[in-house]
């Protein structure tokens, strides 16, 4: 891959050394030794040779590991399933869609494949796949990423995957030295005397050894490691502090590759305050003020600021190294500067050829900057692509913009895209029943319309769950105020302050739950920024509302600079509404998550239509194919399933039609 930064060490463990990457001709000539005519049969052969297995004729069907069931009963190719006990457990479009993945990237010889996945394709076994298809193939090994911890958990849990091993930051995991078990690794005494040998950290960590070190140790030899940005990034961008160790592979897959450009902002940009760099302060000249110019704030970055934290983060690792015993604090200030120190080294580098945005605040009564780049393109290729000989992007939603903003040359890109397998008439986004704009200024006029709105469609569906996206807690608490004292009774309103927490007592309450606060209720749910990285199966939810598109704000110099007509050439309205709509389909695909599962969706933002009508190339065709489409009513209907209904209610119209007119409309 010419155009990327060349591969290697990233941290300091040398027992981890890069894969050399693998030709097209060479994994061609691998391929010779796998059964098939064509180079598709033969990657197929490899598919089947590791795919897990489910049991003939068995019902409900049986399905394993493949370490689970010995070789010589297994269907060696799914063309030979009718033969033996065991064959392999492919869904709809699986096969052939890895067969495409490994197609495009070793026979087409792209550098990079974008797999467009919807929910229901199996997207985190179709990656593993790939990688583990690979690694038999050549040799050679894969990570695994994505940005979301939840998806890293599902991987761990499940039994059918084999030579997986997940890893996450030392804070995940706790300390089995008796000088401070029970600790997190991130706290424990290796961290802060680094003089200190621990006997545990070269153990397995399956067999006594540290559940942090000794799992990367496990990891550096097995052929797929499972990880999140979070840590894949730190691994190559500040290694000391990451304390991991990974080179690079021959695989890189990114899931939830549509979440990439907002986390590397956070990893890439950096904050300046008290609050958020622990320095002495007093030592710095006062803050630069939002009038002066860049240039000025830069030199004072560079001059002032950097002197002191170097200053700082010296004195810190010197006590380190001595053998001086850090306290936690003290270890957690060095950690922060590290990091500190290579954001402003990025940024330093970068700023005078590159545009940068500065925010001025006040947080807690201090002042503070916040300093992020426009785009993020050239920090994916140099701490994340660099790490993958190729690269496979899997999403739901990939926009059409995903390629530029990346990093990525077109010419070497290929794409694979699964068909839904979820039937639109289970699944309908009905966009007949918007109450009007929920945009700034329209939003007050329009609240009281909503709030109405989602109280009859909660009567409507009086027994069934449904979950609301509100896309903020202000929109969630005014709509949670207005609602009508017996549909609040059923509402709960998500807990900023634990958001999973209150999810998770909601799923669990009876459906009928009733309560004059706002964290009782068991029907509805007043979710903020839940459009991604959960799963609200069968029961969960029946229905869901949208209530408001979820647009980049134009408050954010980011945002506004990229929507300055003057500063980009023209306003960047593709990107802009790219966003909104990769937010709508993922909030869309919360509620149907099998092929028999159900879910009918309600789009109130009259935002959201125009959206959808004036940038159709901006949303995917499993979604375009369930707008407004013609529903399957002996399914998706109120009449189906649900608690006993209580005693119908009243509820004043938004508009000429009774309840049971509109009830009449939509089923």
């Amino acid at each position: 891959m010419g155009t990327y930064p060349s591969k290697g060490m990233f941290g300091a463990n040398d027992n981890d050394q890069p894969d050399d990457p693998v030709t097209s001709e060479e994994f061609k000539e691998s391929l010779s030794s796998y059964a098939g005519e064509t180079y598709e049969e033969r990657i197929g052969a490899a598919v089947d040779s590791l795919w897990p297995v489910v049991k003939n004729h068995d019902e409900p069907p049986v399905v394993k590991p493949r370490s689970s069931v010995s070789e010589s009963d297994i269907s060696p190719t799914i063309a030979d399933k009718d033969e033996y006990e065991w064959f392999q457990s492919y869904r709809e479009h699986q096969r052939e869609t890895v067969v495409s993945v490994i197609k495009s990237l070793y026979i087409e010889d792209n550098d990079v494949t974008l797999l467009s996945a919807p929910t229901g394709a199996g997207k985190s076994l179709l990656i593993y796949a790939s990688v583990m298809v690979v690694n038999e193939i050549t040799g050679n090994r894969g990570f695994t990423t994505t940005p979301l911890n939840t998806l890293i958990d599902q991987i761990d849990n499940d039994e059918f995957l084999d030579d997986v091993i997940t890893v996450k930051g030392r804070n995940n995991y706790s300390c089995v030295h008796p000088e401070d078990a029970g600790t997190s690794v991130d706290n424990a005494i290796c961290q802060r005397d680094s003089n200190f040998e621990c006997q545990y950290k070269e153990q397995h960590h399956e067999r006594g050894g540290c559940p942090y070190y000794g799992r990367v140790n496990a990891a550096q030899s097995k052929p797929n490691v499972v990880t999140n940005l979070s840590y894949l990034m730190a691994n190559s961008m500040i290694p000391d502090a990451a304390d991991a160790g990974f080179s690079s592979r021959e695989l890189l897959a990114v899931d939830e590759t549509q979440g990439v450009e907002s986390f590397v902002l956070m990893f890439v940009g950096f904050t300046v305050g008290p609050n958020s760099v622990p320095i002495d302060w007093d030592k710095i000249d006062s803050m630069p003020s939002e009038s002066a110019d860049m240039d000025s704030v830069i030199e004072w970055v560079e001059d002032d600021l950097m002197r002191v934290v170097i200053e700082k983060l010296e004195e810190l690792e010197s006590k380190s190294e001595s053998g001086f015993m850090m306290s936690q604090k003290q270890q957690d200030q060095m950690d922060e500067l590290r990091r500190f120190r290579q954001r402003v080294s990025n940024f330093l580098d970068d700023v005078r050829n590159h545009h940068w945005t500065r925010t001025h605040n006040t947080f807690a009564g201090s002042e503070k900057i916040e300093f992020e780049p426009i785009f993020v393109g050239r920090f994916l290729k140099k701490y994340l692509w660099s790490q993958g000989n190729k690269i496979l992007c899997a999403s739901a939603t990939i926009p059409p913009s995903f390629v530029e903003e990346a990093g990525f040359d077109d010419s070497d890109v290929g794409r694979v895209e699964v068909p839904s397998t979820f039937p639109a008439e289970r699944r309908p986004v009905i966009t007949t029943e918007d109450v009007g704009k929920m945009s700034y200024h329209e939003r007050d006029k329009t609240m009281p319309k909503m709030a109405d709105q989602i109280a009859r469609i909660a009567d409507l569906w009086d027994g069934h769950k449904g979950f609301v996206h509100c896309n903020s807690y202000s929109i969630a608490e005014k709509i949670y105020n207005r609602l009508p004292n017996d549909v609040k009774n059923l509402t709960r309103l998500q807990d900023g302050d634990d958001r999973e927490g209150s999810l998770d007592e909601w799923m669990e309450a009876p459906v009928n739950q009733t309560g004059v606060h706002s964290d009782e209720g068991g029907q509805v749910f007043l979710s903020v920024a839940m459009d991604e990285g959960i799963s609200l199966d069968d029961d969960l939810s029946r229905w869901q509302v949208v209530a408001k598109a979820s647009y980049p704000h134009m408050q954010d110099e980011r945002v506004s600079y990229r929507m300055d007509k003057d500063t980009m050439g023209g306003a960047d309205w593709s990107w802009y509404s790219s966003k909104a709509a990769i937010n709508l389909q993922q909030a869309v695909g919360r509620g149907m998550r099998s092929k028999d599962d159900w879910c009918c969706t309600y789009l109130l933002d009259s935002s959201l239509i125009t959206l959808i009508e004036r940038n159709k190339y901006l949303f995917e065709d499993w979604f375009l194919e369930a707008v407004d489409c013609d529903y399957d009513a002996s399914v998706v209907s109120p009449e189906n399933g649900g608690s006993d209904s209580t005693e119908e209610v009243s509820r004043k119209s938004t508009s000429s039609q009774s309840l049971d007119e509109i009830a009449d409309d939509f089923f």
